[in-house]
């Protein structure tokens, strides 16, 4: 169940990518840090009974998809424009200026957090799979525990994969090629959201 929702291309995999190549291993690792700990935020949210919540309060899943739609298209649209950007200081990388830890952190907790299918696993998918015999709560922190060390290693193979192709895609073609990609990637991740 958890593994093809990990290995699929997603939100949080475009940013770990193009924060890697911009910043190298280091952006790419706190990019992965914050998605997954967004992810673990969730897998909280379900195991102290904030799913049953939501079954009061469906107003709050209107909310959180159409937040998730207005990132990604931010998001997208950040990527095409920077594709056709003239370039300004150059990183360490030899992609763009160096980023503080808390914003790598921050784009991808707040692409987790903002990610309706991930929300829909653990508010609605994953509760059904787990009785509501007492130790519930200790199965959703297993299972959680579960989904996000396996994200968390697959998210760092892009990272690392992002950070050893950094030189090659910060030059300008790549480099504009790779941002096109991704821009279209997360509109189409966008519009998908809202069909």
């Amino acid at each position: 169940m958890t593994a093809p929702l990990v290995l699929s291309p997603g939100p949080s995999t475009a940013v770990v990518l193009r924060n890697s190549i911009a910043a190298g291993a280091r952006g790419g690792f706190f990019t992965t840090l914050g998605a997954n700990s967004g992810s673990a935020g969730y897998g909280l949210l379900v195991a102290f009974g904030f799913a049953a919540a939501l079954q009061r309060w469906p107003s709050v899943w209107l909310v959180l998809r159409w937040g998730g739609v207005a990132y990604l298209g931010w998001l997208g649209v950040a990527s095409l424009r920077r594709a056709f950007e003239t370039r300004g200081a150059i990183g360490p990388t030899g992609g763009e200026p160096p980023r503080a830890w808390w914003e790598s952190f921050g784009s991808g907790f707040v692409t987790n957090v903002l990610n309706p299918s991930l929300a829909a696993f653990y508010l609605i998918v994953l509760p059904q799979f787990i009785p509501r015999d007492p130790p519930f709560t200790q199965d959703v922190l297993i299972l959680t525990a579960i989904h996000v060390g396996m994200a968390f290693s697959w998210h760092m193979a892009w990272a690392l994969a992002g950070a050893t192709l950094a030189r090659v895609l910060s030059r300008r073609r790549p480099r504009q090629v790779l941002d096109v990609a991704t821009g279209v990637a997360l509109l189409i991740l966008a519009f998908t959201v809202v069909w």
